[in-house]
Order: C-alpha cells, then sequence, then structure tokens
C-alpha cells in the first residue's frame, strides 16, 4: 500500500512539474507574442543619419555646442558605469582579502571531545 502511495505521489509531482512548465512556456510564448506584435520605432530622417556616419571621429572646437554635448555624453556614460557597475574608484580597504574565520577549527574540537 506504500508503495503505491509513493508512486502516486511521485506521479502527482510530476504532473505539477509540467504543468508549471507548460505554464511558464506558455506566459513566454505570450510574451514573445506581444513582443513581435508590438510597434516598431520608426528610423530617423535619413539625412540625419547619412550626416551622422560621415561625419569626423573627433569634436570640432569650433562647434562647440557639439563640443559641450559630446563632453556631457562622457560624463554622463562615466557616472552612469560608475553606478551600475560598481566601480571602484577609491583604494581597496585593508580588510579585504583577509580570510574571514568561522570557527570550524572550535567545532571539530568540541566534536572530537564527545
Amino acid at each position: 500500500m506504500k508503495f503505491v502511495q509513493l508512486l502516486l505521489m511521485k506521479f502527482v509531482q510530476l504532473l505539477l512539474r509540467v504543468a508549471l512548465l507548460s505554464l511558464a512556456a506558455a506566459v513566454f510564448a505570450g510574451l514573445t507574442r506581444l513582443y513581435g506584435g508590438s510597434e516598431r520605432p520608426r528610423l530617423p530622417n535619413p539625412g540625419w543619419q547619412a550626416e551622422r556616419r560621415h561625419r569626423p571621429s573627433q569634436p570640432h572646437f569650433g562647434e562647440f555646442q557639439e563640443f559641450v554635448g559630446e563632453g556631457g555624453l562622457l560624463i554622463f556614460f562615466a557616472i552612469s558605469g560608475r553606478i551600475v557597475l560598481r566601480l571602484r574608484l577609491s583604494p581597496v580597504s585593508r580588510s579585504e582579502g583577509r580570510p574571514i574565520l568561522l570557527g570550524l577549527h572550535q567545532q571539530a574540537r568540541i566534536a572530537k571531545s564527545w
């Protein structure tokens, strides 16, 4: 009787797992359909794209607004990289790199004394 109950419980667990995986697949398919059916953004003006592609890589100091804009963009990416990626600009603390003592050797001694 116990064997039948155990077999039945295993079968119910298997069915629950299959149902959960089917639900996850259905949600994924629905989200994919929703994303695929969304409207794509319009591309910018082709003239602006051509001008952007053919401009020199370095900013011209004579065009001050472009120079300030590129500098602002660089600062923005530097700050966002610092925040998002948590880049460490300060020196490493002295305690970092030292092993953390968990007291395992004490527990081993207590276990041996028993």
